[in-house]
């Protein structure tokens, strides 16, 4: 018979365990509809289920188990409310012994574990919807939008000549008028529609070619959202060639965060992001990256892959690593400007190829903080959702004349113009563009363990791959191949930083 003294203590630990400063990290691409980064309340335990108290308790149908070494297993719940959860083999052993009904006592008889690891166990598994009451079925809960994103196209003019970006060039530019326009009708629609946040998005071309409009209207919408009660966040795109210092330290009093796109180290970023005279624009970006960083206003770097650069994404996701910036991961999305670039479309084995190194070099470098919204495309394994981005809900777009659109990636197609429309109810009410389908709409989708963390990809994208909205990303196979190595970092992650927290005896 086994000795109490003898028996191994049951773990079961999850991003919750860790301080609040590793608890999550950058949530959704910058440079898209995706839900932001920056929370809009701090994480805490969810409360016990209100169904504590009933006998019977079975494991989720969906739940995944990966083992990530040492004895450690991460458990993922495709339906339940979000988050890895780590657990030793004393711990899985108690979680799989609800595999068939069972009550908390008669799990814990055919075990060896301490009664009250077995109850400390459980709370964690119920409260997280790893295991739930055996007389309920187990269904996703989608929280309520509770941020209006707007991306502000303040200028038409770029220094850069990206061969993937969706953007016909020109020198036109949003003025003050059509800005602080476009900022009131932002506010009004979410003021009328019941959001508490705003985020705006200061976007080009490159934005900070008119950055004197863009802080003016920031501080136009600051006066705005302290009127009406609204949290206000922002942040601007940039390319980041030229980026003054004068220019950072204003970025930074005003609390604008800066996105800058990094596709790459020396070559493999030049091959896709060159001057227009076709000069290379890495070590123009690197100069502006260690300005921001000194001035103690740290970019978050947005990376898109293409057959151009994917053979360099390990050695750029170094780069951040090292400087422990934030990043996120995007795939080339075809468009009418790129179409005659060819080369940039991806191979899928190659994309897959590329993305493991990257994950290889996470691993050795695992940050504080979670990748699991930044590494994944348009998908993210944080929180479920039943659409892959904002559009259509709770994101609008207006372009440097005061026009709005749905998406950005079709900027040119518009519906209206903020001084005669409410913007959020135009891209809500349209039927006609770009329809951002819920998960369950999408063939192939349906049934898919993953599909309320990918939600069925980027609409546009699938649109112009498939003629149809209805249906499955066609990276469908990077995600399914990818999503398992993610959970396996994230269960290092959580491993790593109770540790060094104390969490784990």
């Amino acid at each position: 018979m086994t000795q109490i003294s003898e028996v191994r203590r049951a773990i079961a630990l999850s991003g919750f365990d860790l301080s609040g400063a590793v608890q999550s990290g950058p949530y959704g691409c910058e440079d898209c509809a995706c839900s932001v980064s920056e929370s809009l309340q701090p994480r805490t335990w969810p409360p016990p289920p209100e169904a504590a108290g009933v006998s019977h308790w079975v494991r989720g149908r969906e739940v995944t188990e990966i083992h990530i070494g040492s004895g450690h297993y991460v458990l993922f719940n495709p339906v339940g409310s979000g988050g890895a959860m780590v657990v030793n083999e004393p711990g899985l052993a108690l979680f799989q012994r609800f595999g068939r009904p069972v009550t908390l006592t008669e799990a814990r008889v055919t075990g060896p574990e301490r009664e009250r690891d077995a109850e400390y166990v459980f709370d964690r598994l119920s409260r997280l919807g790893f295991i739930h009451p055996a007389d309920q079925i187990q269904r996703p809960e989608f929280t309520a939008g509770k941020l209006l994103t707007a991306w502000l196209h303040v200028t038409n003019a770029c220094n850069l000549r990206c061969p993937y970006c969706y953007v016909h060039k020109s020198a036109e530019k949003m003025d003050e008028s059509v800005g602080r326009a476009s900022v009131e009708a932002v506010m009004l629609s979410a003021v009328r529609h019941g959001f508490p946040a705003v985020k705006l998005k200061y976007a080009g071309g490159e934005a900070s070619l008119n950055y004197h409009v863009m802080l003016d209207l920031h501080e136009h919408a600051r006066m705005l959202a302290a009127r009406h009660g609204i949290q206000l966040h922002a942040t601007l795109l940039s390319n980041g060639v030229k980026l003054s210092s004068a220019l950072i330290d204003m970025l930074k009093k005003l609390d604008i965060r800066v996105m800058i796109s990094l596709d790459g180290v020396y070559s493999h970023h030049d091959l896709q992001r060159p001057f227009a005279s076709g000069k290379p624009s890495f070590q123009f970006v690197e100069r502006t990256i260690s300005r921001l960083i000194e001035q103690g206003h740290a970019p978050h770097l947005s990376i898109t892959i293409t057959n151009r650069n994917y053979s360099g994404l390990a050695e750029v996701v170094r780069f951040a690593l090292q400087r422990n910036l934030t990043f996120s991961l995007n795939f080339f999305r075809d468009n009418d400007c790129s179409a005659q670039f060819p080369d940039l479309q991806y191979e899928e084995h190659a994309m897959i190829t590329s993305l493991l190194e990257a994950f290889g070099v996470i691993e050795e470098l695992l940050p504080p903080w979670s990748v699991l919204g930044s590494i994944l495309d348009r998908g993210q394994l944080l929180e479920p959702r039943q659409r892959s981005c904002g559009v259509g809900q709770d994101y609008v777009v207006i372009d440097q004349q005061g026009r709005v659109a749905k998406c950005h990636m079709e900027i040119e197609r518009t519906l209206g113009d903020v001084i005669r429309h409410d913007p959020l109810q135009l891209v809500r009410q349209d039927l006609t563009l770009v329809q951002n389908l819920a998960v369950t709409e999408k063939e192939g989708c349906r049934d898919c363990t993953w599909r309320y963390w990918c939600s069925g990809g980027c609409s546009v994208a699938t649109f112009r791959a498939t003629g149809r909205y209805d249906i499955k990303s066609p990276n469908c196979n990077i995600y399914k191949a990818i999503y398992p190595e993610a959970l396996r970092l994230e269960g290092l992650r959580i491993l790593k930083y109770a540790n060094a927290a104390g969490s784990v005896a």
